[in-house]
């Protein structure tokens, strides 16, 4: 088992990006080259004593899982071609997922930069919904990301050597599925129900207090 966890903060999610806390605290980034390394001890630690937008995950599956995102302030809002230029990739102008840009690849669009297409062409600059970008300019401000929806807390934490904290349990114990207990006033059967307000009937159709 390797010794390696991020510290992700579910607060600071920006689109799909989970975001991890920073070197030494220096805030948050989607960006996992800037994310904390923590040892097995200290990500415990902190998971015992932390807030509950806090997350240790596995770094080594985290590391596995990334991709190349290429955030939209980082980069030319308009086409730029550059005089003896051979290497051309193109982005969706005024579609994110969150900061980051979808580029054109062989297939559907995707905010995969490995993925995107490289043109070696002149681009053509006639269609006013892409941007063209050298490869060099796109690829010098790429940065890896982790998609939050592909968190497995099965494997990325507990397979991984962490166990809940206390404070933890106590909170999945209390949460609520939004729902309101009720007894039947005909057989006394126990009901739950969205409505808290009026009773909506026993579910046991063969109860006079079915409705």
């Amino acid at each position: 088992m390797a010794d390696r966890f991020y510290m992700a903060c579910l607060r600071e999610t920006v689109g799909s990006n989970m975001s991890f806390h920073c070197h030494n605290g220096q805030g948050y980034a989607s960006d996992i080259n800037k994310a904390h390394v923590y040892t097995l001890e200290e990500a415990q630690s902190s998971w015992n004593r932390g807030r509950d937008i806090d997350l240790p995950v596995s770094a080594d599956a985290i590391d596995a899982a990334a991709v190349w995102h290429v955030d939209h302030q980082h980069i030319p809002g308009e086409s730029v071609l550059e005089e003896g230029c051979e290497r051309y990739v193109a982005f969706v102008k005024g579609r994110w997922n969150g900061n980051d840009v979808y580029w054109l690849s062989d297939l559907l669009p995707t905010d995969d930069f490995s993925k995107a297409r490289i043109f070696a062409e002149s681009p053509d600059t006639t269609h006013s919904n892409l941007v063209w970008l050298p490869f060099t300019t796109a690829d010098a401000v790429k940065r890896r990301t982790f998609n939050i929806n592909l968190l497995n807390r099965r494997t990325m934490i507990q397979g991984a050597g962490l166990r809940q904290p206390d404070w933890f349990k106590r909170q999945k114990r209390r949460k609520s599925s939004g729902k309101t207990r009720w007894n039947c006033p005909c057989c006394g059967k126990i009901s739950w129900q969205e409505n808290p307000y009026d009773f909506d009937g026993c579910r046991d159709w063969a109860c006079e207090g079915h409705r």
